[in-house]
């Protein structure tokens, strides 16, 4: 279950799009996270992340990760929780 609202998208819509390739980084570390059960940085390549980026990014891109998949198992427990729910 995916919430309506995501993280990744708060942070990396901004006009600017300083943030988009962390958000697309952390969008492949979701996916390998819900593949494997885990990411490490040397597991991007598969999806077409340099080491120069995945050195530039990671930092930012696994906690983006991190909040997200936090808020999806989040979801998948109590679905009212989240967005101001009680």
């Amino acid at each position: 279950m995916t919430p309506a609202l995501q993280v990744i998208d708060l942070i990396t819509t901004d006009e600017g799009r300083k943030f988009a390739p962390a958000g697309r980084m952390a969008t492949a570390i979701i996916e390998l996270t819900q593949q494997n059960g885990d990411c490490f940085p040397q597991d991007l390549s598969s999806k077409g992340f340099t080491p120069k980026e995945v050195a530039e990014q990671w930092h930012m891109a696994h906690s983006l990760a991190a909040v997200e998949l936090n808020l999806m198992s989040k979801a998948r427990m109590k679905p009212q929780l989240l967005f101001g729910g009680r």
